[in-house]
């Protein structure tokens, strides 16, 4: 009978030992869902004009250890599509580490993809560029082209997109008229307002991320943001 008793005993404290830990990981998961709440919020409120849907997961095996430290070891926002400055980007992917939740502090890490369609890529060129009239933007071979004809021969401009810190701006590169390739004194049209114009202002954005990729591809152009100890 004594067996039986200890059994029993043993049994029961498994089962009390098993509501504690299924408790404790359903209060894991609130605290995780809370804070990956939060952060979605957090990022809505610290990016003015920032229109996006976006989806935060917060890393680490648990959330509460990180809740009571402070500090979130990793936490990785996506967003199908998003538009700053009136630039819109797709497949965003943001991966931020060592981020405080308390007070003011420093995010250690920030890693940021997306990319922009071309025809976005396209609109915001025109909306910064005065072009002359006549003058139309093509993608041509994987290049942003300003198009035009002149004295019935096709000159095409073509224009590099150039990553600075907290802007993409817009650089000429060659002057293409009838197949060869010529200087700007040879050209009978005014193309200055092509060069060193901001095609998108990432002033918006937290001081310490910057552009640090962009290459153009026939879709539109991938675009990569990194920086470290970015204030919040």
């Amino acid at each position: 009978m004594k067996q039986r008793g200890r059994v029993k005993s043993f049994i029961a404290v498994l089962i009390a030992l098993g509501i504690l830990v299924g408790a404790g990981y359903l209060g894991d998961r609130w605290v995780r869902s809370e804070i990956e709440s939060r952060a979605e919020s957090t990022i809505l409120d610290a990016v003015p004009g920032l229109d996006a849907e976006l989806d935060a997961e917060l890393g680490g095996r648990f959330a509460t250890p990180q809740l009571i430290a402070g500090e979130l070891e990793t936490i990785t926002i996506t967003s199908p599509a998003a538009t700053i400055d009136g630039f819109t980007l797709t497949d965003v992917h943001i991966v931020a580490t060592g981020v405080p939740i308390r007070g003011s502090g420093s995010v250690d890490e920030v890693h940021a993809t997306a990319t922009a369609p071309i025809e976005t890529v396209l609109a915001a060129v025109e909306r910064r560029v005065d072009l002359p009239e006549g003058v139309t933007l093509e993608l041509r071979d994987g290049e942003i082209a300003a198009v035009a004809t002149v004295l019935g021969v096709e000159l095409e401009a073509y224009v590099t997109l150039a990553p600075q810190p907290r802007s993409i701006t817009i650089e000429l590169d060659r002057l293409v008229l009838g197949g060869a390739t010529v200087s700007a004194a040879d050209v009978p049209l005014d193309l200055s307002g092509l060069l060193g114009v901001t095609a998108v202002d990432l002033d918006m954005l937290p001081e310490g991320l910057e552009v640090t990729e962009l290459e153009v591809t026939p879709g539109g152009i991938d675009v990569v943001l990194a920086g470290s100890g970015i204030s919040i």
